[in-house]
């Protein structure tokens, strides 16, 4: 009875930590609107414009491969059978991959265990669990990194196993997963460089002792396999993912490592997704109990904006432990997560265009949670702090401590979602303005960044709608595009940003401007506001100069 009774126990971390990450995810879900990159792998399974930089025809069907030259439609296969069968929301486009984010957290405290203890597992899995960006980046995926997470684990869990136990299969389907997660985004080769290096430096003696021409046919077998589409795309198109984003720029280093800090200790998306409470416009009363709980925390927390949390010092006082480290066994993983790490960093900052936001950052986790895991429970084991298990109570002081600290953040970013709502790219009102789109007989014409993907998944590709970019009316277009474009102005309905939600900030008067120049004046319909009331999105048409305009 002992016996199993701490098999229990030992147990816990691998239901309590993977439900904690869910419960807070399912929290977020319905806070904010679909935003256009979110949804940029449903484009492949709607057929819509732009929807594949590389398609095959297999038995008269086209399927997709590749929808950048980074980029593949991994997600898009994945996603097929459930937005084709049941009909998109918020729900059927966040829920999947916070469940693979959910199962990300189930293989990392399972591979630290393996590797570790269960007490490093505890550690490491609790501050995973409760970090705010990966929550964040998870549930609405925008990157995407939903599928690099869960594909990265799962590769590194196999090669686990097929170190302790040499199961070849087990070497074949890690280098699989891996080669999943370079056709998934190419950008995974920042991390896979990363986790190369660190081994080649951490583990010469065990690399070499099973690289055997057999296993290396493995590894190679399984890496094609996975990576098999983007390897096509590659032949068919020259090296073309490498060609177009290989270009370096050691200018952006210090702007690149700014953006590591603030992801690390949570603060980065603020003013990406956040609309802050000074901001013009109208806060929300709270109307459920979890809204009445989250205002409470903040007012028992002392602290009514907790922008960010102590990871950043949490890490920085784990590197200092380095040297008192470096004779125990925690040197070997300490070194391998910073190798890691520093090499899989240093390519994403060189990378043009790379490392500033949020969803590139986030590449690298959940390494830095691994580093800290170890040295903290480590550093808790040094013999001067064995007195009376002293080691053991500062431990859990620090880490309890550090996913309170997390907690505290993730509330400061769900109360202040659900008061003052998200922003421009994220507004909710996109929820409204889908309804009132499928009431609209006409076809539809969009003006600004941000609106067609979302409707048009919403609807799965069934409105009528067109995008009006800069190339609309333009000077020099031939006479058919000219008649076709102000077909659409004489006899369709118009949707755009009012302009405190411009994603382009010359959008509106630069439609005004050239439908003016075409005997054209704008005659407004409706304002779509969102749930606090602002008025986010504009429906209008265009009528000729001294004319009558039309109803809806």
């Amino acid at each position: 009875m002992t016996a199993l009774s701490n098999f229990k126990l030992r147990r816990w971390h691998v239901v309590i930590l993977p439900l904690l990450f869910f419960g807070l995810g399912l929290a977020f879900l319905p806070l904010v609107g679909i935003q256009a990159d979110e949804v940029f792998f449903a484009n492949a399974i709607f057929h819509l414009p732009s929807a594949a930089a590389f398609d095959a025809h297999i038995f008269h069907q086209q399927i997709p491969l590749m929808q950048l030259s980074y980029l593949g439609a991994l997600k898009s296969w994945l996603y097929f059978p459930i937005l084709t069968r049941i009909r998109p929301s918020y729900l059927t486009i966040r829920l999947p991959v916070l469940l693979l984010g959910t199962v990300t957290i189930w293989l990392f405290v399972r591979m630290l265990e393996r590797a570790h203890s269960v007490t490093v597992a505890w550690v490491g899995g609790l501050l995973l669990a409760t970090d705010t960006v990966y929550l964040l980046t998870t549930c609405f995926d925008w990157g995407p990194v939903a599928l690099q997470h869960l594909l990265t684990l799962a590769g590194m869990a196999l090669l686990l196993q097929f170190a302790s136990n040499g199961r070849n299969s087990r070497l074949f389907w890690g280098f699989f997963c891996f080669g999943l997660a370079l056709w998934d985004k190419a950008l995974f080769v920042w991390l896979f460089g990363g986790l190369i290096i660190a081994t080649l430096a951490v583990f010469p003696r065990e690399l070499w002792s099973r690289l055997t021409p057999r296993n290396l046919g493995l590894a190679i077998a399984g890496l094609l396999v996975g990576a098999l589409p983007l390897v096509v795309y590659n032949v068919a198109f020259p090296l073309e993912t490498f060609r177009s984003n290989s270009s370096l720029v050691p200018s952006q280093l210090a702007s690149r490592w700014h953006a590591l800090r603030i992801t690390l200790d949570g603060e980065i998306l603020w003013d990406y997704m956040v609309r802050p409470p000074w901001a013009p416009g109208n806060a929300r009363d709270s109307e459920s109990t979890l809204e009445d709980i989250s205002d409470e925390v903040q007012l028992l927390a002392g602290v009514r904006y907790h922008y960010h949390n102590e990871m950043e010092a949490a890490f920085l006082a784990a590197l200092v432990l380095v040297p008192l480290l470096w004779f125990t066994r925690a040197r070997r993983p300490l070194l391998f997560c910073l190798i890691a790490m520093a090499v899989a960093w240093i390519q994403m900052a060189l990378t043009k265009d790379a490392g500033l936001g949020a969803h590139h950052v986030v590449l690298l986790w959940p390494l830095p949670h691994w580093f800290l895991a170890v040295a903290l429970v480590e550093a808790a084991a040094w013999r001067p702090l064995q007195w009376k298990h002293a080691g053991a109570v500062l431990l859990a002081a620090v880490v309890i401590f550090l996913a309170v600290d997390n907690l505290l953040l993730t509330n400061e970013y769900f109360y202040q979602l659900e008061t003052y709502g998200p922003t421009k790219s994220w507004n909710d009102a996109i929820f409204r303005l889908s309804e009132e789109a499928g009431r609209i007989p006409a076809d539809l014409v969009v003006d600004d960044w941000g609106i067609l993907a979302p409707l048009l998944v919403l609807h799965r590709n069934q409105l009528h709608l067109f995008f009006a970019d800069q190339a609309f009316l333009a000077p020099g277009i031939p006479d058919d595009d000219r008649n076709w474009f102000l077909t659409r102005l004489a006899d369709d309905v118009w949707i755009g940003h009012t302009t405190p939600f411009l994603q382009w900030s010359d959008a509106n008067e630069r439609i005004i401007r050239v439908a003016r120049s075409a005997g054209f004046e704008k005659h407004m319909i409706q304002t779509v506001p969102d749930r606090n009331g602002r008025a986010v999105f504009e429906i209008f048409r265009f009528v000729r100069m001294g004319g009558v305009a039309a109803s809806k």
